[in-house]
């Protein structure tokens, strides 16, 4: 029996083609993955099946579930498809959800739009439906801030199975969230499928999650599927180039020089680092929630370290305290010996030493500025900051440096793809030369040639610039690629630390067995293709 049939799906918007002749089957309580690069149609085709196009979208095939073609349905009809029979989680769940309203109140509009109980049972339901997805501590009063990024995920899946519907739709359901929690989600996205028997399309780029979660794979590359099949059949006997090389990046390997054995560098020692917790009511004293708790170590000159851990574990806070960015309770941060803060200001003097790549390379940079003033930016920390031709020569050096040219300085960065733009962001963090540079989750937002790719750049660059980085990331297949030691984080503290392959191949802290257990891991190419 099958429960969505997609066939011949063609779709252009305003005459350009997106998707061309699109064929694909979801049963009853399947799980059918949509992977490809960004750009592949993936997102588009899911999109189309709840017929929310863009205007000037035009398409032709059809799209039936459950016996009844949805590109025959009016808009009101959709409405009462959408929800009822078709539920969607979203790919960044903050964004999906209403900041001002509570959890409760989300999940119940479902119920109520659809005229599926009155107010008081919509609650009831709601609830009900809150516990099934794992958060029976949450009362219905709570709103979307104050739960972390794996409980709000749980929140938009809440609201999308609310009414059970026939089809699940998840758009890179786990894509921004830490090994344990994306091993969570995915469990309850299982069970779920199971225990209401309903089928799921799900669109993703991690093939690690692809081959260990999805009855049947569908591979997409141009708006085109060019390979599709169950799940074992398809990894044993994948026939089409691009399939393969998908896997093959997803697996890829670099070449990390050798560390160079350098002096200390970064110190940290015994930092704390206290936030105060909201007050039970208006007389009561302020509590204190310790997010770094007398975290030490020592970074050395050409080190690539990883730091990896659970969101909420402290990493980010740690990061922006040796960015300078966040004041610390106690402890002291040096570079090269000097205080990051001198007082309570940060020292500007080691300021300029460090740089940084932040996770979302496009909400880091001015959309008005060109290229050439993006990258200059740190150029105003510097004692004598180049004007001029030398200006322009420094940065057309560092985009050289990065495999961009020279002319794309003088481009929006809205003209670039995610990973040229990643490339701008690493461009921007070395043009002054820092002795520091901090990649915080810098590939975790890219497909997986894109991420080969920035991996290679990253490794072309320690030997150029002999680069000492901090590379946090919740993905740990690539922290164990790119780094030669790792610490490993939990509530505050650093609970094992070492070289990154003793690390991953003998684990000490059960804490780390745990993070390494919850990773998906990628079946080798090797034993596939044997």
């Amino acid at each position: 029996m099958t429960l969505l049939e997609i066939s011949g799906l063609s779709l252009a918007i305003r005459g350009t083609p997106i998707l061309r002749d699109v064929s694909l089957d979801v049963a009853p309580g399947q799980i059918v993955a949509i992977t490809g690069e960004s750009g592949s149609g993936k997102s588009m085709t899911a999109l189309s099946v709840m017929q929310l196009l863009p205007d000037g979208a035009e398409t032709t095939g059809t799209i039936v579930l459950d016996g009844t073609d949805l590109m025959t349905l009016s808009e009101g009809e959709m409405c009462d498809r959408r929800g009822n029979d078709i539920g969607m989680v979203f790919q960044e769940p903050m964004t999906a959800l209403n900041p001002v309203q509570t959890i409760g109140a989300q999940v119940a509009e479902t119920i109520l739009i659809h005229g599926a109980a009155g107010r008081a049972e919509a609650s009831q339901r709601a609830r009900a439906v809150l516990d099934r997805v794992g958060l029976e501590a949450f009362p219905l009063d709570r709103y979307p801030h104050e739960l972390s990024g794996g409980q709000r995920q749980r929140v938009v899946i809440a609201m999308a199975i609310a009414l059970r519907p026939k089809l699940l739709i998840a758009d890179e359901p786990t894509t921004a969230l830490d090994v344990t929690t994306q091993a969570q989600i995915l469990d309850l996205l299982r069970g779920l499928v199971d225990d209401f028997g309903m089928g799921m399309l799900m669109i993703t780029h991690d093939l690690a999650v692809v081959a260990d979660m999805a009855d049947r794979i569908v591979v997409m590359k141009d708006g085109e599927v060019v390979e599709q099949g169950e799940t074992q059949a398809l990894l044993h006997g994948m026939t089409h180039p691009y399939t393969r090389m998908l896997f093959e990046a997803s697996d890829h390997v670099v070449d990390l020089p050798e560390a160079s054995e350098g002096a200390p560098m970064l110190r940290v020692d015994e930092v704390i680092r206290d936030y105060p917790t909201p007050r039970p009511h208006l007389f009561a004293p302020h509590g204190r929630f310790r997010a770094v708790d007398g975290v030490s170590f020592i970074m050395n000159a050409g080190d690539r370290l990883g730091l990896v851990g659970e969101s909420g574990c402290g990493k980010s806070t740690l990061t922006r305290a040796i960015l300078g960015l966040e004041q610390i309770q106690g402890g002291r941060i040096e570079l090269d010996g000097q205080p990051v803060f001198t007082g309570k200001r940060p020292n500007l003097a080691v300021r300029r030493k460090m740089n940084v790549v932040f996770q979302d390379p496009y909400g880091s940079f001015n959309p008005r500025h060109r290229v050439a003033r993006l990258v200059a930016e740190p150029l105003h920390l510097l004692d004598n900051p180049p004007s001029g031709a030398d200006r322009a020569r420094a940065v057309a050096d560092v985009l050289e440096a990065v495999h961009l040219r020279p002319s794309d300085a003088d481009k929006y960065i809205h003209e670039f793809s995610g990973g040229q733009r990643q490339r701008i962001a690493i461009a921007r963090a070395l043009i002054n030369r820092p002795e520091l540079v901090v990649l915080d989750e810098a590939v975790s937002a890219l497909d997986v040639s894109v991420r080969a790719r920035i991996l290679d750049l990253l490794v072309d660059l320690c030997g150029q610039f002999s680069l000492s980085f901090l590379f946090i990331s919740h993905d740990l297949s690539v922290v164990r690629r790119i780094t030669d030691r790792v610490l490993v984080m939990q509530a505050g503290k650093i609970v094992e630390e070492g070289e990154t392959e003793a690390v991953f191949t003998a684990p000490q802290h059960p804490y780390t067995r745990a993070l390494i257990a919850a990773a998906p891991v990628l079946p080798k190419i090797e034993a596939l293709r044997a």
